[in-house]
């Protein structure tokens, strides 16, 4: 059974892949579907199950994104919370979440995806990486701007060599607001 749904999510991978637009939100969907299928399925079949709803409902609200130049911040936010409720199904007791000011986040349109790739990285060399703790996601307001802060257990020893989330984040914030990202 958790080979069939390990195939099931490659095929879904295969269909939003064909319908990216563009190498950076395709990335976001090989991210989250290969690494998730192929860990949640070593569980067995409950795991893998209770998984595979999760990511389907993930994976509708990415393919509502996938045509919008923006997004509410609360979707952005919700799927973060979708993303997170995943890993705590395999790794229920490796982490907490702290949400500062999730709450209180304004009304404001941001590009679709865009901070996924942070919370995965957390998520991928914290917690995942065998580093207990918290993971801390901020959402902090000025007049005109939104700062997003992900932290995780983990240590931050700068960019590998070969990483692609943090720099695809860099290219597509400097795409979208030139410098004053």
């Amino acid at each position: 059974m958790t080979r069939t749904i390990g195939l099931l999510l490659v095929g879904l991978l295969l269909s939003m892949s064909a319908s990216a637009h563009g190498p950076s939100r395709q990335k976001i969907t090989e991210t989250i579907t290969i690494n998730a299928s192929a860990e949640w399925c070593r569980e067995g079949p409950a795991v893998a199950g209770v998984a595979l709803l999760k990511l389907a409902t993930m994976l509708r609200t990415m393919l509502s994104g996938l045509s919008a130049p923006s997004w509410p911040l609360q979707e952005e936010l919700a799927l973060l919370d979708d993303l997170l409720a995943l890993h705590a199904v395999r790794d229920p007791d490796r982490f907490t979440v702290r949400k500062v000011g999730w709450d209180d986040a304004p009304a404001l349109a941001v590009p679709p995806m865009l901070v996924l790739p942070l919370v995965e990285n957390a998520m991928k060399h914290g917690p995942a990486a065998g580093h207990r703790g918290e993971v801390e996601i901020a959402v902090t307001t000025s007049v005109d701007r939104v700062r997003i802060r992900v932290e995780n257990p983990g240590s931050y020893t700068g960019p590998r060599p070969g990483g692609q989330g943090i720099d695809m984040v860099r290219r597509r914030l400097a795409l979208i607001w030139d410098d004053t990202a």
